[in-house]
């Protein structure tokens, strides 16, 4: 065997001491979660010819990669279902809170307040003359003011509070995009031409950004031959080598946020993808849409009975009087609507159809009427503000209209979020199952490296038994 054979066991001494080091790292990172199994993969090192004959000896073992033990597929393919998880998971639990606003679901919301309200109305036309109920009806009618009003402001800091989360969510954004920028500098730097040597534990970091962005932002990425990732976001390159595109921020009139690409400031459709997309969603078309509902419900409701009690006498004899205020225009009329401070004095509630008439309250009896009227047509996102069209709903109807368009569209993001949020776990599982740290597995291939150290330990030791013997007994024979 003689020094060949030393050096075949050296180098099966020094593979399975990177064996064990490596099933030694595995085990010190089996409870981090984006930590990736790690393999130390043997190879034969070149053969050399010796003597006339031109024979092979080989030449021993060699560590030729320590791999990351991974389905790239399982990756892609998370990343794809996580962008519409993030998505509808951000805009169901916005939906949750806009229903939170109009806590309907505690039934005492909006509609007993406008019940109260119409049931006060027809008491004052059972008697007109009575100061009495003329507060009741001047109390309920303070608590819807109050009560639109308190939705309108809650609706308005939803959204601006999503505003705010938007500009976190992009300075998260582009804090990952850098980040990956030096990891692919950092991993490039360590692996360099033809190396051996992996950046593993940079990739399962990287990875573990990737897996985060693309539940912000519908990205796509891979690696290219230098073990740097490209990220792609709609056709455009965010990340290429340490190269590092941010998302630029653009502010309208109102100081909302809209996102554009920084090099190009073109602007960003993220279609219905991405935690970021769903509150940008949430906060242009949702909260919108429901604003826009309620304030052309209030704007209604304070028109009709503003044209009634103006052609009404009040108590004092006095005519012409609106009861509402501050609904010039049906926007923003949930947040600016007042009741006429003139109507304090309950004498000026104008209920009667004859001036000088105390009893008569025919004028409160066609505005309790106005519930039953049909007032509403079909609401059009795209011209909000024009006219009802053909009149299809009474007031209760549509206010229903409103909560029962909240209910499904907040129950059909949470259906599909869960329906994607089993979909991830079931691939996430299956990633698990062949990149997660196995301490059985570990164990196994610690017993088997080590009998490999131990064997090629034995073999040096025989080696050198086998050198003692030459050196020390050559040529004693005869003495």
């Amino acid at each position: 065997m003689g020094f060949g054979g030393l050096y075949i066991s050296i180098t099966g001494l020094q593979a399975s001491k990177q064996s064990l080091n490596t099933v030694s790292h595995n085990i010190s990172n089996s409870n981090n979660k984006n930590y990736v199994r790690q393999s130390a993969l043997h190879a034969t090192n070149p053969y050399t010819t010796i003597g006339v004959g031109r024979l092979e000896v080989g030449t021993g073992v060699n560590v030729a990669e320590i791999r990351q033990i991974r389905d790239e597929f399982l990756d892609l393919k998370l990343r794809r279902e996580i962008a519409s998880f993030g998505y509808h998971y951000a805009k169901s639990q916005i939906l949750e809170d806009i229903e939170a606003v109009f806590n309907e679901i505690t039934n005492s919301g909006l509609q007993k307040v406008m019940d109260d309200f119409w049931n006060n109305w027809n008491e004052l036309y059972k008697e007109p003359e009575s100061l009495t109920i003329r507060g009741l009806v001047h109390e309920s009618s303070v608590a819807f003011v109050d009560t639109v009003n308190h939705i309108s402001t809650q609706l308005n800091n939803i959204k601006m509070n999503l505003n705010n989360e938007i500009l976190n969510k992009v300075h998260e954004t582009n804090s990952i995009l850098k980040r990956i920028g030096e990891l692919n500098k950092e991993i490039k730097l360590v692996e360099g031409e033809n190396s051996k040597i992996k950046a593993n534990d940079f990739r399962d970091e990287r990875n573990a950004l990737l897996d985060r962005l693309a539940e912000l932002m519908p990205v796509t990425s891979y690696e290219n031959s230098f073990g740097e990732v490209i990220v792609h976001l709609k056709g455009k390159e965010l990340v290429s080598g340490n190269f590092i595109s941010t998302i630029d921020i653009n502010l309208n009139n109102e100081g909302l946020a809209n996102i554009y690409f920084y090099n190009t400031n073109e602007k960003i459709e993220l279609n219905g993808l991405g935690e970021l997309g769903g509150f940008i969603d949430a906060r242009d078309e949702s909260i919108t849409y429901y604003t826009n509902r309620l304030d052309i419900l209030v704007h209604t409701i304070a028109s009709e009975i503003n044209k009634l009690h103006s052609t009404g006498y009040d108590l004092l004899g006095t005519t012409g009087t609106d009861f509402f205020t501050g609904i010039t225009s049906v926007e923003n009329s949930a947040a600016n609507i007042r009741v006429n401070p003139d109507l304090a004095n309950f004498n000026m509630i104008a209920i009667s159809s004859q001036p000088g008439v105390i009893g008569n309250g025919e004028i409160a009896k066609k505005i309790h009427e106005l519930r039953k009227e049909l007032l509403f047509g079909v609401y059009n996102p795209e011209d909000p503000f024009a006219g009802p069209g053909d009149l299809e709903m009474n007031i209760d109807d549509y206010y229903r209209d409103i909560v029962l368009s909240l209910g499904l569209e907040r129950e059909a993001s949470r259906t599909i979020a869960n329906n994607q949020d089993f979909l991830i776990k079931s691939i996430d599982e299956k990633r698990k199952s062949i990149s997660a740290v196995s301490l059985d597995e570990e164990m196994a291939d610690m017993i088997k490296f080590q009998h490999s150290y131990v064997a090629n330990s034995r073999v040096i030791n025989a080696i050198d038994e086998m050198v003692e013997n030459i050196v020390n007994r050559v040529g004693l024979v005869g003495r």
